[in-house]
Protein backbone atom coordinates (compact mmCIF):
# COMPACT_ATOMS: atom_id res chain seq x y z
CA UNK A 1 0.00 0.00 0.00
CA UNK A 2 2.88 2.35 0.85
CA UNK A 3 4.88 1.95 -2.71
CA UNK A 4 0.85 2.66 -4.21
CA UNK A 5 0.47 5.43 -2.17
CA UNK A 6 4.02 6.79 -3.13
CA UNK A 7 3.42 6.12 -7.04
CA UNK A 8 0.09 7.84 -7.48
CA UNK A 9 1.72 10.74 -5.22
CA UNK A 10 4.31 10.77 -7.57
CA UNK A 11 1.81 10.46 -11.01
CA UNK A 12 -0.07 13.48 -9.83
CA UNK A 13 3.00 15.76 -10.07
CA UNK A 14 3.13 18.11 -13.33
CA UNK A 15 7.14 18.06 -13.08
CA UNK A 16 8.49 15.14 -15.24
CA UNK A 17 10.25 12.97 -12.42
CA UNK A 18 12.87 10.22 -13.35
CA UNK A 19 15.25 8.43 -10.22
CA UNK A 20 18.68 7.76 -11.23
CA UNK A 21 20.39 5.14 -9.19
CA UNK A 22 24.73 6.07 -8.13
CA UNK A 23 25.59 5.06 -11.75
CA UNK A 24 23.33 7.22 -13.21
CA UNK A 25 20.94 4.72 -14.82
CA UNK A 26 16.96 5.88 -14.43
CA UNK A 27 15.16 3.13 -12.47
CA UNK A 28 11.77 4.91 -12.30
CA UNK A 29 9.39 7.59 -13.90
CA UNK A 30 6.22 9.24 -13.31
CA UNK A 31 3.44 9.72 -15.34
CA UNK A 32 4.37 13.03 -16.36
CA UNK A 33 7.57 11.82 -17.58
CA UNK A 34 5.92 9.22 -19.87
CA UNK A 35 3.66 11.47 -21.26
CA UNK A 36 6.02 14.13 -22.62
CA UNK A 37 8.41 10.95 -23.69
CA UNK A 38 5.20 10.01 -26.40
CA UNK A 39 4.13 13.75 -26.91
CA UNK A 40 7.86 13.75 -27.87
CA UNK A 41 8.20 10.73 -30.25
CA UNK A 42 9.70 8.38 -27.68
CA UNK A 43 9.98 4.71 -28.94
CA UNK A 44 11.32 2.72 -25.62
CA UNK A 45 8.17 1.26 -24.02
CA UNK A 46 9.89 1.32 -20.71
CA UNK A 47 10.18 4.80 -21.06
CA UNK A 48 13.72 4.69 -20.55
CA UNK A 49 13.98 3.43 -17.33
CA UNK A 50 17.34 1.19 -17.53
CA UNK A 51 18.61 3.80 -19.67
CA UNK A 52 21.83 5.42 -18.54
CA UNK A 53 21.04 9.27 -17.89
CA UNK A 54 24.52 10.16 -16.99
CA UNK A 55 25.29 8.88 -20.66
CA UNK A 56 22.64 10.52 -22.19
CA UNK A 57 24.20 13.92 -20.87
CA UNK A 58 27.95 12.76 -21.64
CA UNK A 59 26.34 12.63 -25.51
CA UNK A 60 24.52 15.63 -25.17
CA UNK A 61 27.42 17.19 -23.83
CA UNK A 62 29.62 16.31 -26.66
CA UNK A 63 27.66 16.94 -30.02
CA UNK A 64 26.11 20.51 -27.79
CA UNK A 65 27.53 23.88 -27.52
CA UNK A 66 25.49 25.97 -25.65
CA UNK A 67 26.57 24.35 -21.85
CA UNK A 68 23.56 23.10 -20.59
CA UNK A 69 24.51 19.23 -20.61
CA UNK A 70 27.92 20.22 -19.03
CA UNK A 71 25.86 21.69 -15.93
CA UNK A 72 23.66 18.82 -15.77
CA UNK A 73 26.86 15.73 -16.25
CA UNK A 74 29.18 18.06 -13.52
CA UNK A 75 26.14 18.51 -11.06
CA UNK A 76 24.57 15.09 -10.90
CA UNK A 77 28.56 13.46 -10.50
CA UNK A 78 28.91 16.51 -7.68
CA UNK A 79 25.65 14.58 -6.01
CA UNK A 80 26.34 11.34 -6.76
CA UNK A 81 30.09 11.96 -4.59
CA UNK A 82 28.10 13.88 -2.09
CA UNK A 83 29.41 16.93 -2.67
CA UNK A 84 26.17 18.99 -2.50
CA UNK A 85 22.73 18.13 -2.02
CA UNK A 86 20.94 19.22 -5.11
CA UNK A 87 21.29 22.20 -7.90
CA UNK A 88 19.10 23.39 -10.57
CA UNK A 89 19.21 24.24 -14.19
CA UNK A 90 16.83 26.24 -16.75
CA UNK A 91 16.97 24.97 -20.61
CA UNK A 92 15.42 25.16 -23.19
CA UNK A 93 13.88 22.66 -25.11
CA UNK A 94 11.81 23.39 -28.43
CA UNK A 95 10.34 21.41 -30.89
CA UNK A 96 9.37 22.15 -34.10
CA UNK A 97 5.82 23.78 -33.30
CA UNK A 98 6.86 25.56 -30.32
CA UNK A 99 9.17 27.20 -27.97
CA UNK A 100 9.70 25.45 -24.49
CA UNK A 101 11.68 25.91 -21.06
CA UNK A 102 12.18 23.83 -18.55
CA UNK A 103 14.25 24.00 -14.83
CA UNK A 104 15.62 20.76 -13.56
CA UNK A 105 15.69 20.37 -9.88
CA UNK A 106 17.93 17.31 -8.96
CA UNK A 107 18.13 15.78 -5.55
CA UNK A 108 20.39 13.62 -4.02
CA UNK A 109 18.00 11.48 -1.62
CA UNK A 110 18.65 7.70 0.56
CA UNK A 111 16.62 5.04 0.69
CA UNK A 112 17.00 2.02 2.82
CA UNK A 113 20.89 2.58 2.95
CA UNK A 114 21.34 3.49 -1.04
CA UNK A 115 21.93 6.46 -2.63
CA UNK A 116 19.88 7.56 -5.18
CA UNK A 117 19.07 11.26 -7.34
CA UNK A 118 15.37 12.65 -7.90
CA UNK A 119 15.31 14.71 -11.32
CA UNK A 120 12.17 16.72 -11.67
CA UNK A 121 11.62 18.68 -14.47
CA UNK A 122 9.37 21.65 -14.67
CA UNK A 123 7.98 23.17 -17.65
CA UNK A 124 9.21 27.24 -16.98
CA UNK A 125 7.36 28.20 -20.64
CA UNK A 126 4.80 30.68 -19.32
CA UNK A 127 7.47 32.02 -16.88
CA UNK A 128 10.30 32.75 -19.87
CA UNK A 129 7.58 34.04 -22.48
CA UNK A 130 6.44 36.52 -19.83
CA UNK A 131 9.78 37.39 -18.61
CA UNK A 132 10.71 37.85 -22.79
CA UNK A 133 7.50 39.96 -22.83
CA UNK A 134 8.51 42.20 -19.34
CA UNK A 135 11.66 42.64 -20.75
CA UNK A 136 10.41 43.39 -24.36
CA UNK A 137 7.80 46.19 -22.83
CA UNK A 138 11.05 47.60 -20.83
CA UNK A 139 13.40 47.67 -23.95
CA UNK A 140 10.50 49.63 -25.48
CA UNK A 141 10.05 51.68 -22.91
CA UNK A 142 13.91 52.89 -22.72
CA UNK A 143 14.09 53.23 -25.84
CA UNK A 144 11.00 55.77 -25.73
CA UNK A 145 11.70 57.48 -22.74
CA UNK A 146 15.87 57.87 -24.49
CA UNK A 147 13.86 59.90 -27.78
CA UNK A 148 12.31 61.88 -25.10
CA UNK A 149 13.58 65.79 -25.56
CA UNK A 150 12.30 66.27 -22.01
CA UNK A 151 13.85 64.91 -18.61
CA UNK A 152 12.42 61.67 -17.41
CA UNK A 153 13.37 60.03 -13.90
CA UNK A 154 11.37 57.61 -11.82
CA UNK A 155 12.23 56.80 -8.32
CA UNK A 156 11.42 54.45 -6.07
CA UNK A 157 9.63 54.12 -2.88
CA UNK A 158 12.62 55.51 -0.83
CA UNK A 159 13.24 58.23 -3.13
CA UNK A 160 16.10 57.01 -5.14
CA UNK A 161 16.71 57.07 -8.34
CA UNK A 162 15.83 53.75 -10.43
CA UNK A 163 16.05 55.28 -14.22
CA UNK A 164 17.15 58.54 -15.69
CA UNK A 165 17.16 59.15 -19.63
CA UNK A 166 19.83 60.54 -21.00
CA UNK A 167 17.79 64.29 -21.41
CA UNK A 168 17.35 64.58 -17.73
CA UNK A 169 20.97 63.85 -17.03
CA UNK A 170 21.75 66.23 -19.34
CA UNK A 171 19.79 68.86 -17.60
CA UNK A 172 21.17 68.17 -14.51
CA UNK A 173 24.84 67.65 -15.64
CA UNK A 174 24.36 64.26 -13.43
CA UNK A 175 22.28 62.43 -11.06
CA UNK A 176 22.66 62.23 -7.42
CA UNK A 177 21.37 58.85 -6.00
CA UNK A 178 20.36 59.72 -2.93
CA UNK A 179 16.78 58.85 -0.90
CA UNK A 180 13.94 61.37 0.29
CA UNK A 181 15.77 61.91 3.67
CA UNK A 182 18.76 63.63 1.79
CA UNK A 183 16.86 65.89 -0.75
CA UNK A 184 18.45 68.68 0.52
CA UNK A 185 21.50 67.87 -1.10
CA UNK A 186 19.64 69.26 -4.28
CA UNK A 187 20.05 72.35 -5.01
CA UNK A 188 17.01 74.66 -6.42
CA UNK A 189 15.01 77.97 -5.47
CA UNK A 190 10.96 78.84 -6.39
CA UNK A 191 11.32 81.03 -9.35
CA UNK A 192 8.71 83.35 -8.40
CA UNK A 193 10.00 84.32 -4.95
CA UNK A 194 13.93 83.18 -5.06
CA UNK A 195 13.30 81.23 -2.06
CA UNK A 196 15.48 77.85 -1.27
CA UNK A 197 13.54 74.59 -1.79
CA UNK A 198 13.05 72.48 1.08
CA UNK A 199 14.29 68.81 1.02
CA UNK A 200 10.12 67.99 1.68
CA UNK A 201 9.20 70.90 -1.09
CA UNK A 202 10.06 69.22 -4.14
CA UNK A 203 7.68 68.00 -6.36
CA UNK A 204 9.37 64.62 -5.75
CA UNK A 205 9.01 64.37 -2.32
CA UNK A 206 5.42 65.28 -2.24
CA UNK A 207 4.50 63.10 -4.95
CA UNK A 208 5.72 59.45 -2.91
CA UNK A 209 5.00 61.06 1.09
CA UNK A 210 1.62 62.71 0.10
CA UNK A 211 0.52 61.33 -3.41
CA UNK A 212 0.38 64.70 -4.90
CA UNK A 213 0.37 65.48 -8.43
CA UNK A 214 2.72 68.34 -9.38
CA UNK A 215 2.61 69.72 -13.06
CA UNK A 216 5.32 72.46 -14.61
CA UNK A 217 6.42 74.25 -11.50
CA UNK A 218 9.10 76.77 -12.64
CA UNK A 219 12.11 76.18 -10.79
CA UNK A 220 16.22 77.27 -11.09
CA UNK A 221 18.16 74.55 -10.52
CA UNK A 222 22.32 74.07 -9.66
CA UNK A 223 22.93 71.65 -11.78
CA UNK A 224 26.10 69.37 -10.53
CA UNK A 225 28.66 70.74 -13.01
CA UNK A 226 28.35 73.81 -11.04
CA UNK A 227 25.73 75.51 -13.88
CA UNK A 228 22.38 77.14 -13.34
CA UNK A 229 19.59 76.26 -15.47
CA UNK A 230 15.59 77.06 -15.16
CA UNK A 231 13.12 73.86 -15.48
CA UNK A 232 9.50 73.55 -15.56
CA UNK A 233 9.23 70.62 -12.98
CA UNK A 234 6.80 68.12 -12.34
CA UNK A 235 5.67 64.82 -10.77
CA UNK A 236 3.60 62.02 -11.05
CA UNK A 237 2.99 59.26 -7.97
CA UNK A 238 3.09 55.58 -8.99
CA UNK A 239 0.68 53.83 -7.16
CA UNK A 240 0.72 49.96 -6.55
CA UNK A 241 -2.56 47.83 -7.47
CA UNK A 242 -3.93 48.39 -3.92
CA UNK A 243 -3.77 52.09 -4.73
CA UNK A 244 -0.25 53.02 -2.34
CA UNK A 245 2.42 54.78 -3.54
CA UNK A 246 5.63 53.18 -4.33
CA UNK A 247 7.33 55.67 -6.28
CA UNK A 248 7.01 58.65 -8.68
CA UNK A 249 7.97 59.46 -12.22
CA UNK A 250 9.69 62.86 -12.40
CA UNK A 251 9.42 65.17 -15.73
CA UNK A 252 11.88 68.03 -16.05
CA UNK A 253 11.85 70.32 -18.98
CA UNK A 254 14.82 73.14 -19.92
CA UNK A 255 13.30 76.11 -19.82
CA UNK A 256 16.64 78.21 -19.53
CA UNK A 257 16.55 79.60 -23.18
CA UNK A 258 12.96 80.34 -23.29
CA UNK A 259 13.06 82.75 -20.17
CA UNK A 260 16.19 84.35 -21.38
CA UNK A 261 14.08 85.34 -24.40
CA UNK A 262 11.53 86.90 -22.64
CA UNK A 263 13.25 88.71 -20.10
CA UNK A 264 15.33 90.25 -23.59
CA UNK A 265 11.49 90.81 -25.00
CA UNK A 266 11.28 92.77 -21.32
CA UNK A 267 14.31 94.78 -21.41
CA UNK A 268 13.48 95.00 -25.12
CA UNK A 269 9.66 96.90 -23.84
CA UNK A 270 11.22 98.71 -20.84
CA UNK A 271 13.73 100.33 -23.74
CA UNK A 272 10.62 101.27 -26.08
CA UNK A 273 8.75 102.35 -22.76
CA UNK A 274 11.45 104.67 -22.06
CA UNK A 275 11.92 105.74 -25.57
CA UNK A 276 8.09 106.79 -25.36
CA UNK A 277 8.20 108.36 -22.10
CA UNK A 278 11.12 109.95 -23.41
CA UNK A 279 9.28 111.46 -26.29
CA UNK A 280 6.58 112.47 -24.04
CA UNK A 281 8.76 114.11 -22.00
CA UNK A 282 10.38 116.06 -24.59
CA UNK A 283 6.40 117.34 -26.23
CA UNK A 284 5.86 117.55 -22.74
CA UNK A 285 8.27 120.15 -21.92
CA UNK A 286 8.38 121.44 -24.99
CA UNK A 287 4.46 122.38 -24.78
CA UNK A 288 5.29 124.10 -21.61
CA UNK A 289 7.17 126.83 -23.36
CA UNK A 290 4.79 126.64 -26.32
CA UNK A 291 4.11 129.16 -28.57
CA UNK A 292 1.28 129.98 -30.60
CA UNK A 293 -0.42 131.07 -33.76
CA UNK A 294 -2.88 134.11 -32.58
CA UNK A 295 -5.17 133.46 -34.85
CA UNK A 296 -5.75 129.43 -34.95
CA UNK A 297 -4.47 128.89 -31.55
CA UNK A 298 -1.80 126.86 -33.62
CA UNK A 299 1.98 126.34 -33.27
CA UNK A 300 3.60 128.73 -35.05
CA UNK A 301 6.43 128.29 -37.24
CA UNK A 302 9.35 128.36 -34.98
CA UNK A 303 7.94 126.54 -32.49
CA UNK A 304 6.95 123.72 -35.28
CA UNK A 305 10.32 123.18 -36.34
CA UNK A 306 11.74 123.30 -32.13
CA UNK A 307 9.21 120.53 -31.71
CA UNK A 308 9.37 118.65 -35.06
CA UNK A 309 13.51 118.74 -34.84
CA UNK A 310 13.05 116.50 -31.07
CA UNK A 311 10.54 114.02 -32.99
CA UNK A 312 12.95 114.01 -36.12
CA UNK A 313 16.27 113.17 -33.52
CA UNK A 314 14.27 110.61 -31.47
CA UNK A 315 13.40 108.69 -34.84
CA UNK A 316 16.88 108.82 -36.02
CA UNK A 317 17.81 107.27 -32.67
CA UNK A 318 15.82 104.37 -32.69
CA UNK A 319 15.20 104.59 -36.49
CA UNK A 320 11.28 104.67 -36.22
CA UNK A 321 9.30 106.14 -39.00
CA UNK A 322 8.75 109.82 -39.73
CA UNK A 323 6.68 111.98 -41.70
CA UNK A 324 5.68 115.59 -42.52
CA UNK A 325 2.55 116.31 -44.00
CA UNK A 326 1.55 120.12 -45.76
CA UNK A 327 -1.62 121.23 -46.82
CA UNK A 328 -3.31 124.39 -47.81
CA UNK A 329 -6.57 125.96 -48.42
CA UNK A 330 -7.33 125.99 -52.06
CA UNK A 331 -8.32 129.53 -53.78
CA UNK A 332 -7.64 131.26 -50.50
CA UNK A 333 -7.73 134.44 -52.07
CA UNK A 334 -10.89 134.28 -53.59
CA UNK A 335 -13.17 133.46 -50.01
CA UNK A 336 -10.62 136.90 -48.77
CA UNK A 337 -12.04 138.93 -52.19
CA UNK A 338 -15.69 137.76 -51.78
CA UNK A 339 -16.12 137.65 -48.15
CA UNK A 340 -13.37 139.61 -46.34
CA UNK A 341 -10.55 138.66 -44.28
CA UNK A 342 -13.26 138.12 -41.17
CA UNK A 343 -14.69 135.77 -43.04
CA UNK A 344 -11.44 134.45 -44.52
CA UNK A 345 -9.95 134.25 -40.72
CA UNK A 346 -12.98 132.17 -39.74
CA UNK A 347 -12.39 129.68 -42.40
CA UNK A 348 -8.51 129.61 -41.50
CA UNK A 349 -9.98 128.70 -37.13
CA UNK A 350 -12.10 125.84 -38.79
CA UNK A 351 -9.86 124.32 -40.86
CA UNK A 352 -7.31 124.31 -37.94
CA UNK A 353 -9.72 122.69 -35.50
CA UNK A 354 -10.44 120.39 -37.47
CA UNK A 355 -7.15 119.17 -38.52
CA UNK A 356 -6.52 119.42 -34.64
CA UNK A 357 -9.40 116.99 -33.88
CA UNK A 358 -8.30 114.49 -36.26
CA UNK A 359 -4.54 114.75 -35.19
CA UNK A 360 -2.73 112.59 -32.46
CA UNK A 361 -1.68 113.88 -29.18
CA UNK A 362 2.36 112.98 -30.23
CA UNK A 363 1.56 114.90 -33.81
CA UNK A 364 2.84 118.63 -34.57
CA UNK A 365 0.65 120.56 -35.91
CA UNK A 366 1.15 124.00 -37.17
CA UNK A 367 0.02 127.19 -39.11
CA UNK A 368 2.94 127.33 -41.65
CA UNK A 369 2.11 130.73 -43.03
CA UNK A 370 -1.01 132.26 -44.34
CA UNK A 371 -3.17 130.07 -45.41
CA UNK A 372 -0.47 126.66 -45.50
CA UNK A 373 -0.36 124.63 -42.58
CA UNK A 374 2.63 121.78 -41.78
CA UNK A 375 2.10 118.39 -39.87
CA UNK A 376 5.06 116.07 -38.08
CA UNK A 377 3.27 112.65 -37.60
CA UNK A 378 5.83 110.41 -35.46
CA UNK A 379 6.05 106.91 -36.33
CA UNK A 380 4.35 107.14 -38.73
CA UNK A 381 5.10 106.04 -42.99
CA UNK A 382 4.23 107.70 -46.00
CA UNK A 383 1.29 105.84 -46.56
CA UNK A 384 -0.28 106.60 -43.41
CA UNK A 385 0.72 110.11 -43.47
CA UNK A 386 -1.83 110.15 -46.68
CA UNK A 387 -4.56 108.23 -45.04
CA UNK A 388 -4.18 110.90 -42.18
CA UNK A 389 -4.72 113.69 -44.99
CA UNK A 390 -7.27 112.48 -46.76
CA UNK A 391 -8.94 111.96 -43.73
CA UNK A 392 -8.58 115.42 -42.74
CA UNK A 393 -9.64 117.09 -46.64
CA UNK A 394 -12.48 115.02 -46.69
CA UNK A 395 -13.67 115.85 -43.28
CA UNK A 396 -12.58 120.13 -44.56
CA UNK A 397 -14.27 119.64 -47.65
CA UNK A 398 -18.11 118.41 -45.87
CA UNK A 399 -17.73 121.43 -43.62
CA UNK A 400 -19.99 124.54 -44.46
CA UNK A 401 -20.65 127.86 -42.78
CA UNK A 402 -22.74 130.55 -43.66
CA UNK A 403 -21.35 134.61 -44.27
CA UNK A 404 -23.56 137.02 -45.33
CA UNK A 405 -26.33 134.67 -45.95
CA UNK A 406 -24.30 132.53 -48.36
CA UNK A 407 -22.51 129.29 -47.77
CA UNK A 408 -19.07 129.05 -47.41
CA UNK A 409 -17.19 125.76 -47.70
CA UNK A 410 -13.23 125.38 -48.73
CA UNK A 411 -11.20 122.89 -49.97
CA UNK A 412 -7.63 121.34 -49.30
CA UNK A 413 -4.73 120.49 -50.93
CA UNK A 414 -2.20 118.09 -49.11
CA UNK A 415 1.58 116.56 -49.52
CA UNK A 416 3.15 113.88 -47.94
CA UNK A 417 6.83 112.94 -47.37
CA UNK A 418 8.61 110.18 -44.81
CA UNK A 419 11.69 110.28 -43.41
CA UNK A 420 14.95 108.24 -45.36
CA UNK A 421 16.84 106.22 -43.67
CA UNK A 422 20.23 107.43 -43.94
CA UNK A 423 21.53 111.69 -44.42
CA UNK A 424 18.37 113.07 -44.51
CA UNK A 425 17.05 116.41 -42.48
CA UNK A 426 14.17 117.72 -41.58
CA UNK A 427 14.54 120.49 -44.08
CA UNK A 428 15.02 117.76 -46.95
CA UNK A 429 11.95 116.55 -45.50
CA UNK A 430 9.69 119.35 -45.30
CA UNK A 431 11.17 120.36 -49.15
CA UNK A 432 9.51 116.97 -50.41
CA UNK A 433 6.48 117.35 -48.28
CA UNK A 434 6.25 120.74 -50.12
CA UNK A 435 6.65 118.56 -53.58
CA UNK A 436 4.13 116.32 -53.04
CA UNK A 437 2.05 119.21 -51.86
CA UNK A 438 2.80 120.96 -55.19
CA UNK A 439 1.90 117.73 -57.22
CA UNK A 440 -1.48 117.85 -55.91
CA UNK A 441 -2.11 120.96 -56.96
CA UNK A 442 -0.96 120.35 -60.47
CA UNK A 443 -3.41 117.12 -59.90
CA UNK A 444 -6.45 119.42 -59.80
CA UNK A 445 -6.33 120.92 -56.48
CA UNK A 446 -8.36 119.25 -53.74
CA UNK A 447 -6.57 115.67 -53.09
CA UNK A 448 -3.47 114.31 -51.59
CA UNK A 449 0.05 113.15 -52.86
CA UNK A 450 2.98 111.41 -51.71
CA UNK A 451 6.25 112.64 -52.46
CA UNK A 452 7.79 110.56 -55.29
CA UNK A 453 10.79 111.29 -57.25
CA UNK A 454 10.74 112.90 -60.73
CA UNK A 455 11.67 110.34 -63.30
CA UNK A 456 15.12 110.46 -64.90
CA UNK A 457 15.03 112.59 -68.14
CA UNK A 458 14.59 109.92 -71.21
CA UNK A 459 17.34 108.39 -72.35
CA UNK A 460 19.03 107.92 -68.64
CA UNK A 461 19.38 105.43 -66.43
Amino acid sequence: MKQAFVSDLLNSLSAHIAVLDTQGVIVAVNGAWRRFARENGGEDKAFYVGASYLAACEGASQHGGNGIAEAMLRGIRELLRGEQESFSVEYPCHSPTEQRWFIANVTRFSHEGATYLVTAHEDITARKLAEDALHETETTLRKILEALPVGVWILNQAGRIVHGNSASQKIWAGALYVGLEQFGEYKGWWLSTGRRIAAEEWAAARAIQKGETSLDEEIRIECFDGSTKVILNSAIPLRDAAGGVNGAIIVNQDITSRKRVEEQLILANAAVDAMNQELQQVLTREQLKARTDDLTGLNNRRHFFDLSKQLFAVAERYQTPLSVLMFDIDHFKRVNDRFGHQVGDAVLKRVAQIARKNTRDADVLARYGGEEFILTLPNTCAQEALAAAENIRERIAACREIADGEEVSVTISAGAAARLPDEDTLDRLIQRADEALYAAKSAGRNCSRVFSPAPPPDGNL
